[in-house]
C-alpha cells in the first residue's frame, strides 16, 4: 500500500459519552461536506432512526482501518468488528472514505 496524504474531513464531531454514542446521527438530516462523527469507544453500529446513508470506517486504537462500509442505509446493523476501537461516520453524499483502504493508517491533526 502506497503512502499518501489526503484530507478526509475538515471537521469532526466527537461522541464519547454514553448518551452521545447512543444517539450518534439519529434525528439529524445529514452532515455537512467535510464533516464526520467519531464514536469512541465503539465496535458496532446501527442506523435505526437515521435519515440518510452513511459511509463508515472502523479503526483500531492506532487509527488503522479495519473495515469500511459504504452507503449504509437507514435501518441497518453492522455487527462488532474484531479489534475496532472507534468508528468514523460520514454522510455518503460527501464522504471522502472512498479513498480509504483496509489497512490505511489515519492521523488526526488539530488546527
Amino acid at each position: 500500500m502506497e503512502d499518501k496524504e489526503i484530507v478526509l474531513f475538515s471537521r469532526a464531531r466527537l461522541a464519547k459519552s454514553f448518551f452521545k454514542r447512543l444517539r450518534g446521527l439519529m434525528g439529524i438530516r445529514g452532515l455537512s461536506e467535510g464533516e464526520c462523527l467519531v464514536i469512541t469507544p465503539c465496535s458496532s453500529i446501527h442506523t435505526f432512526f437515521m435519515k440518510f446513508d452513511i459511509d463508515v470506517a472502523f479503526v483500531d486504537k492506532d487509527l488503522r482501518v479495519l473495515k469500511i462500509v459504504e452507503d449504509l442505509r437507514p435501518g441497518k446493523l453492522v455487527m462488532p468488528v474484531k479489534g475496532a476501537y472507534s468508528v468514523i461516520e460520514a454522510d455518503s453524499r460527501f464522504s471522502s472514505m472512498k479513498d480509504l483502504e483496509v489497512g490505511s493508517k489515519l492521523a488526526i491533526i488539530n488546527k
